[in-house]
C-alpha cells in the first residue's frame, strides 16, 4: 500500500469499513484538507459493483440527522438546536457482491 497514490490508499481503507474524514487523516497520516479533496475524487470514481456508503452526520444533542448531505466536510452546527456537538459522517465502499 506504500507505493500507491493517496486516493488509492483512501479507497482501499474504505473497503474495510466506515471511517470519518478525521479517522482517515490519522490512519493514512495525511492532512484533513488533502483527505477531503481526495475523498471527493474517490466518491466520484466508485463504480458498480461497488457502492458508496454514507453514515450521515448527526447532532448528539437533539438527534438531528444530516440526511442527503453532499458535502464531505463536517457541518459546523445543527440547524435545529444550533449545537456544535456533532458526530461526523462516516464513509465506506462496499462491494454489492458477497
Amino acid at each position: 500500500m506504500a507505493s500507491s497514490t493517496p486516493r488509492q490508499r483512501i479507497a482501499e481503507v474504505l473497503r474495510h469499513g466506515p471511517f470519518s474524514v478525521f479517522e482517515l487523516s490519522r490512519k493514512l497520516s495525511l492532512p484533513v484538507k488533502a483527505v477531503l479533496e481526495d475523498l471527493e475524487h474517490v466518491r466520484r470514481s466508485v463504480r458498480s459493483p461497488n457502492l458508496w456508503i454514507v453514515d450521515d452526520a448527526q447532532c448528539l444533542s437533539c438527534g438531528f440527522v444530516f440526511h442527503g448531505r453532499h458535502r464531505l466536510n463536517r457541518p459546523s452546527r445543527c440547524p435545529r438546536c444550533r449545537s456544535e456537538d456533532l458526530q461526523d459522517a462516516r464513509y465506506a465502499i462496499q462491494s454489492s457482491h458477497p
